[in-house]
């Protein structure tokens, strides 16, 4: 599908409600306060209570960043190869780290989809777009799910691991340099994972807007961006040669000394992160009370409106560069006319 308003509903204004009926909106089922903002880390003049309460919020509640950690540390204490034994590349530990990951991704993709799609669990409760989910020729298998769930198996999940052996081969070989006990520096161990959340969401942003250069689009991205309305598996139903990018995250683990758990924890939050903000759903309902943040109504905006918010939250780079949707109609019409422009370049 090319990045067109064909798919764009009319603008309105809908009231926000925590459980908007379907169907009351043309533009969503639900959507967040608006306008949206992002985080204030980076805000000029610095407000650090600001800041400080965003952190907590959104990485030490019961959020996908805890959810990752968790995946981490149960994967790296309870499963995770030896060192010694990824010194030589052999079919066993290879073999062992691919079947950890398809496990994260069955158990979190495929819980996700059948709480919030198969047994829609909380039926349209918190849901951002109305549409269910298609059965179109556009799709592998004219069917979005099989589709996402084909490219997400097929190309996201080994191109993962081949990233995580190439990592862990290098590393226990003494190729790179490397963190070998939390003794022996405990304050880089912490303060490496809060640098890398950022270093996440750097690297996304640009490996995002090379993507949407014009024949990168055409006959990479436009994989990905068939899926308007979005799913647990639409995260990483990707290309393979976004699949590439998109990972190449870990290269910086390569040059920086980490923990086997920095880099776990990492690509965990590439890829079960990716599916958590792909969910459709503000968060699960357990018992009609929410509990878990899921979707992202920020990167739902990018699904829709194609040329906007090509990063996320956690660093203000579309704002810095002027891609920033903020939910609102006024931010929609300001969207399209630069849709106009890019599309007038091409």
């Amino acid at each position: 599908m090319s990045a067109t308003e064909t798919s764009d509903p009319a603008p309105s204004s809908p009231k926000t409600t925590p459980y908007l009926p379907a169907g009351s909106s043309r533009d969503w089922n639900f959507h967040p306060a608006l306008p949206i903002g992002m985080s204030p880390v980076f805000d000029i003049p610095f407000r650090a209570k600001a800041a400080f309460k965003w952190i907590m919020g959104t990485w030490f509640k019961l959020t996908p960043p805890v959810s990752h950690m968790i995946f981490a540390i149960i994967t790296f204490t309870l499963f995770w190869p030896a060192m010694t034994d990824m010194q030589t590349l052999s079919w066993g530990w290879v073999l062992q780290i691919l079947a950890i990951h398809y496990g994260a991704v069955l158990l979190l993709g495929g819980g996700l989809h059948l709480y919030l799609y198969v047994f829609a669990s909380q039926k349209m409760r918190l849901k951002f777009d109305i549409r269910p989910m298609e059965k179109s020729a556009r799709f592998t298998f004219g069917n979005q799910v099989w589709d996402n769930v084909f490219w997400s198996l097929a190309s996201g999940v080994p191109i993962w691991t081949a990233w995580v052996i190439l990592y862990f081969h290098a590393a226990a070989n003494d190729w790179i340099p490397r963190l070998d006990s939390i003794s022996a520096s405990p304050l880089w161990f912490v303060l490496f994972f809060v640098l890398l959340r950022f270093w996440q969401s750097f690297h996304f942003y640009w490996i995002h807007r090379l993507i949407h250069i014009p024949w990168l689009f055409r006959n990479v991205h436009h994989l990905h961006h068939r899926n308007v309305n979005v799913g647990p598996w639409s995260g990483l139903a990707m290309h393979p040669v976004e699949h590439l990018l998109y990972y190449s995250a870990i290269l910086i683990h390569f040059v920086v000394p980490s923990h086997p758990l920095h880099v776990i924890f990492h690509m965990y939050a590439l890829s079960l992160g990716a599916l958590f903000s792909h969910a459709g759903f503000e968060k699960l309902l357990i018992r009609d009370k929410e509990t878990v943040k899921a979707g992202s109504f920020h990167h739902q905006l990018h699904h829709r409106y194609f040329e906007c918010n090509y990063g996320n939250e956690e660093m203000p780079l579309d704002r810095w560069f002027g891609s920033f949707h903020d939910g609102t109609p006024e931010a929609t019409q300001r969207i399209r006319a630069r849709k106009k422009l890019i599309f007038a370049r091409k």
